[in-house]
């Protein structure tokens, strides 16, 4: 798995704290930072709104 999907999966299961996200990806803090901005970046939903959002995906 990429690691934009293995941050996207990790915010999903609801750990938001990027310093925890790093620690279990083994990434620093600044990378996990950067690659959340180019997810955001990405998105149609607005930065403010993303986290929610993914959220309030089902489960399938």
């Amino acid at each position: 798995m990429n690691t934009d999907l293995r941050i996207f999966a990790l915010v999903r299961l609801g750990i938001n704290d990027t310093e925890k996200i790093s620690h279990i990806l083994e990434y620093s803090v600044n990378t996990i930072y950067n690659y959340k901005a180019r997810i955001k970046a990405k998105s149609l939903i607005s930065n403010d709104e993303f986290e929610h959002a993914i959220m309030e995906i089902k489960a399938v």
